[in-house]
């Protein structure tokens, strides 16, 4: 191999383990990379865990243009082209504006779905949702003690209830002086 694929296959192999690492995603280089006329990217992802068709160059000279349209070329339906490049040391990638938009909506949509998810929902019989900062403990709620763990010891018994807590396996709940 010549000094040049050398550097491609290096980069290829850094972005692929970065993604994976980062983002969990199955991706490898793919061994025809460079080879051949067909249209194909750099970085295989055959479960589709990231959304772009990655194209790595790893040149002296800078030629987005030339690297862009060959990335477009080779892009999948749906999948966001992407080059990847080293520059000063640094990996960078080039991507559409409108594309990187997209991204960062998705992202906040997401953020957005999970900050409701976490909030709790507290319903009563008539069907009414209370706000959950007005709630107090009840009076069973509030005679109930917790061990260090975190875990519930129930008034009136001797043992804890959790057997495999490691701060209070099995030993005895000491009396409440009156």
């Amino acid at each position: 191999m010549s000094v040049s694929s050398e550097k491609g296959k290096k980069l290829e192999n850094e972005v692929a383990k970065l993604l994976k690492k980062k983002l969990g995603a199955r991706v490898a280089r793919d061994k025809r990379s460079g080879a051949g006329s067909h249209q194909k990217n750099d970085i295989t992802d055959y479960f589709q865990d990231t959304p772009f068709d990655i194209e790595c160059k790893n040149h002296k000279v800078i030629k987005i243009k030339e690297w862009w349209r060959q990335v477009v070329g080779g892009a999948s339906f749906n999948r966001i082209p992407t080059v990847v490049f080293r520059a000063d040391d640094e990996i960078l990638a080039t991507v559409r504006f409108s594309d990187l938009v997209d991204l960062i909506a998705e992202t906040q949509q997401h953020r957005i779905e999970i900050k409701k998810l976490r909030a709790p929902i507290v319903k009563i019989g008539s069907g009414e949702v209370l706000d959950p900062d007005k709630i107090t403990p009840s009076e069973s709620r509030s005679s109930w003690r917790e061990c260090r763990g975190g875990n519930i010891i129930s008034p009136g018994e001797k043992k804890r209830l959790v057997k495999n807590c490691q701060y209070c396996s099995n030993k005895k709940v000491k009396k409440e002086k009156k």
